[in-house]
């Protein structure tokens, strides 16, 4: 008689590992198709000037994973070391050209504070040699939360005719900002000098 339970218990035992065997590999398919799949892009929001008229200029806010990149958080560094630096100022921000997407990143060390597209116009001043000056002003609102301002490192990207990717201005709550720039190409973090980060 155990003979005759244990036979007809292995068949349900081999039936019940063969279920959880699919089971686990349903899973595991499920996770390798949902890493390969193509993330959604990211929202862009479009600036207005001061006029409040939207302008060609649009606004994201960096990812966790694309702070984790490799320029990114080179670049983040170097700033930090400038930052402590003798002759930091508090007003020092910094910009990055990431010239494979044709996107620009800046970092306002000093914001702790969270900005968005409501907050922030972009406007477009001509110089007197002719050429355009993007001019970004930005305006902490009062109800705000509060936030590292490594986490938020404000993509823009533009479609403007005009502005040609190198004169660039940032005011922060009605104090100008001294601007470091770099750009970051192939070979990764490169002065302004040694790289020309025109559009056309």
């Amino acid at each position: 008689m155990e003979e005759k339970q244990k036979s007809g218990l292995l068949p349900i035992l081999g039936l019940i590992a063969l279920i959880i065997l699919l089971f686990v590999g349903i899973k595991l398919v499920f996770a390798g198709l949902g890493a390969a799949m193509p993330k959604p892009e990211a929202q862009w929001e479009w600036l207005t000037n001061q006029g409040g008229q939207e302008t060609a200029y649009a606004l994201r806010v960096l990812s966790e994973s694309e702070r984790q990149s490799g320029d990114i958080q080179r670049w983040l560094s170097a700033a930090e070391e400038q930052l402590a630096g003798e002759e930091a100022g508090a007003d020092q921000a910094f910009w990055l050209y990431l010239q494979d997407q044709d996107e620009y990143v800046l970092y306002l060390p000093i914001q702790d504070r969270t900005l968005t597209s409501a907050s922030i116009t972009a406007t477009e001043e001509r110089d007197e040699d002719g050429e355009y000056t993007l001019v970004l002003r930005a305006r902490t609102p009062e109800d705000s939360t509060q936030v590292v301002p490594e986490e938020q490192l404000l993509c823009f990207a533009t479609q403007s005719e005009s502005w040609r990717g190198i004169r660039v201005r940032v005011i922060l709550d009605g104090r100008e900002q001294e601007l470091d720039k770099l750009v970051s190409t192939q070979d990764g973090l490169r002065s302004t000098e040694e790289t020309y980060i025109g559009r056309f």
